[in-house]
Parts: structure tokens; sequence; C-alpha cells
């Protein structure tokens, strides 16, 4: 396994061996194995042990097996105790997140050029099994990639069974960690007893899954490159927002699967967006990031703006500068002036803040009153208008649409002696 080991990584990593190497290793036979061949291979390797002290006795004595190792080979051993209690539901996904910062934090203090972790085929194979299990699209069938940033995994091409015989030959130590042994976990599941049954199966079951895998690589890739340049004929770039033809979307054929490749990028499911199709002007969906919004016989795709509808700002008679910049003075000469009020309608301090579902006031020009979403829709306003839209209040009363639409309570009359001018910088 080791000339295998060796020439896998003078193929796919060719710069590694004189690279500072940082190898995670959990005490697992994984991780021991990984870090006793790369001590022959690479001039410089540190090794990084998280001890999340979950596991009692257990975890203490993982750790000093870490240690131990290394202080017996005159390696560097990094070892990070997290006093944390993490929820049940999700401490396999809390732990991933803590130790990974914890990596990239040792990677900048140190100097370390690339992260070493010991996932194996057994591995990939579990993970392409659980995106089928929870529904995927090509990129689920391409398992765990080799390589994600500094971070690589060079025992992918190698199987459980290959690696515990090579530490049972080389009289590697390790620790078996019995929260493996649990059902709780989906891949703990498919790994009792999904794969021992596909083995059974067929003698190649697990290394014709592997070529499954590599197959799926080499499509989704193809996939890639055809998206991008379906990408720079449709998606046009134009300042902060990419304008895309929404009959031209509709010619793709099959469309559900373009759709996925054009927009799961942007973290919008497929489905969501075909509806999206045949809606009206102005609906749109959210996802983390982005919005896609209806445009005229567009769709309109932009970075989401947090509305941050919670967030009021007090604004006090000598202004404010954040979000946005608003000075007032009484100075009657207000010819210059954004916007000037009636100074004895309004209390101070004034409110700053985004539109609420409700939201009512009084425009200047009209009689009655309007529902500002009504107003944002005869004013044509798009989602990301809406969004970055701010009210000044007075108390519970809507003063002005920043920069648009004053609301005529608080606006000068012929009686009016004390005046307050706004302006909007």
């Amino acid at each position: 396994m080791k000339s295998r080991f060796q020439t896998h990584l003078y193929s796919h990593f060719p710069a590694l061996s004189s690279q500072r190497v940082l190898v995670a290793v959990s005490g697992g036979v994984d991780s021991m194995v990984l870090v006793d061949m790369l001590r022959e291979y690479s001039e410089i390797v540190a090794v990084a042990h998280c001890n999340f002290q979950l596991r009692g006795q257990d975890s203490e004595q993982d750790e000093q097996l870490v240690e131990s190792y290394c202080k017996r080979h005159q390696l560097t051993c990094h070892i990070k105790r997290f006093d944390t209690k993490l929820p049940k539901q999700s401490t396999q996904m809390a732990a991933r997140t803590l130790r990974y910062d914890w990596f990239e934090e040792l990677c900048l203090s140190n100097n370390y050029d690339v992260i070493l972790t010991a996932h194996h085929a057994n591995d990939n194979i579990e993970t392409l099994l659980m995106n089928i299990i929870r529904g995927t699209g090509v990129e689920g069938l391409t398992g765990i990639p080799e390589q994600n940033g500094r971070i690589l995994r060079p025992l992918l091409p190698f199987y459980k069974s290959e690696i515990i015989a090579y530490a049972q030959t080389h009289q590697i130590p390790w620790r078996e960690d019995r929260s493996n042994q649990s059902d709780d976990y989906l891949r703990n599941a498919i790994r009792h007893h999904v794969i021992p049954e596909l083995a059974k199966l067929h003698p190649k079951a697990l290394e014709n899954t592997t070529k499954t895998i590599d197959f799926s690589k080499e499509a989704a890739l193809v996939f890639k490159q055809q998206t991008e340049q379906l990408k720079k004929q449709l998606f046009l770039n134009e300042k902060k927002t990419i304008r895309i033809s929404i009959s031209s979307i509709k010619a793709l054929h099959p469309l559900q699967f373009w759709i996925h490749q054009l927009f799961h990028p942007y973290g919008f499911d497929h489905r969501e967006v075909i509806k999206l199709l045949s809606t009206q002007k102005g609906k749109f969906i959210h996802s983390t990031e982005n919005t896609l919004e209806v445009g005229r016989n567009e769709f309109l795709l932009y970075k989401s703006i947090d509305q941050k509808k919670e967030m009021e700002f007090e604004v006090h008679e000598h202004g404010i500068y954040e979000p946005i910049e608003l000075l007032f003075s009484r100075d009657q000469q207000h010819s210059q002036c954004n916007l000037t009020l009636d100074a004895t309608a309004i209390s101070f301090p004034l409110k700053l803040r985004k539109w609420r579902r409700g939201d009512h006031f009084f425009p200047t020009g009209m009689t009655g009153s309007k529902k500002v979403s009504k107003y944002f829709k005869d004013e044509k306003y798009t989602a990301t208008q809406k969004a970055a839209q701010w009210l000044l209040c007075s108390g519970n009363d809507i003063v002005w649409i920043v920069g648009k639409r004053a609301d005529r309570r608080f606006v000068p009359t012929k009686t009016t002696i004390d005046f307050l001018n706004i302006n909007l910088k």
C-alpha cells in the first residue's frame, strides 16, 4: 500500500513533498496510518488533534495516544481541548466547524501550506449513498472532493480493509471510537448495514461504486463547462444585477436539469425557480444570499439585502450618520434642503427603520391614507428597492419615506412658524 500511496501523491499532489503539512489525526486507524506514511514522504509534517471531551476517558486516551506517537517520532503536535457543550442533534456538524476553523488558524500562525485528512474510499461510498437517499443532482454523485482549497484527502483511493491491514502489518497503534458503533447517524447505519450487504451481492461492488464516482466526477466537470458557456449567453451582468431572459430559460431542454445547473450555485431549488417562470412581475424568491425576482419578461438576480426589519435607529436633533446620513437645521431658508417639516408636529428622538407589513401613511398631494406596500407597488419598486428603503418616523407615525414622499401631517402650513429642514446626504 505504501508504494501505491506514494505513487498517488507523486501524480496527484506533486508539490506535497516540499510543503509544510498539517495532518488531522483523531487517533483512529485511518489518520494514524496517514500520518505514519507521510512521515517518510514530506519534509515537514505536523499533527493536529481535537479533544472535544465528549467521551470521557476515551477522549483522554485518544489524546494520549496521539501525543505519545508524535513524541516517539519527533513530530510537532498541536492539541486543543474544546470546552463546549454541543447540541445533540448537530454534534457532528458543530464539531466539524470548530475543527476546521482551528486547522485554518494553525495554518496561518505556523505557515502550514496544506491540511490533510484521512477520508478514504469507504467514506466516499457512504457519502454517495447518503446523497442518493436524501436526493441529489449530478454533483451529489461525485462523492468527497479530493481537494478543497488547502484541504487534501490523499487516502480516497484506498479502502478501509487495506488501511487496517497496513496498520496491523506495521504495528501502528490506533484506538476505536466506540460512538462509531452506534446507528444514530445515517452514515453509521449505511456503514454497518448497507455497505456489507453490497459487498455480499457482488465481489467488486465497492470497487465498481468507486469507479462510478470517478465517472460522475468527469461528467460533472463536462456539465460545469457547458453550464458556464450557457451562463455567458444567458446571464447579462449589469452593475449589481444579472438579467436573464425568461423565454430563453423556458426554451432550455431538459428544463429541470438546466435550471438546477444554472441556479443551484446561487442557492435556489429548481422547483421554486420553475414555479417562478409562470408568476407575475414583482414576485421573487430568496436563498441565503441571493434574490431571484421576476421583472418584465426577465429574471433579475442580485445579492439579497438584509431588511433588518427588527432594527431601529434613534435620530436626535444633531442628526445621524449611520446607516444613512440625515442632518437637521432650523433655518427657514430651506430651498436647498430635501424636506422641510413643521417642527412642532414631530417629537425627538425620531426613529429610522425599514417598512413593515401594515405600515401606512398620509402622502402629500393626496387625500386619505395609503399603505406603504401599495405605494411601493405604484412606484414600481423592485424587491431590492423595497429592502433598501428607509422610513423616518415620529413615534409610530411615518414622517417620510426617505428621499421619496412625505406624510402631509408633518409638512408646513400657512400657520407654521417653527421649521425643521432635513438634508439627506
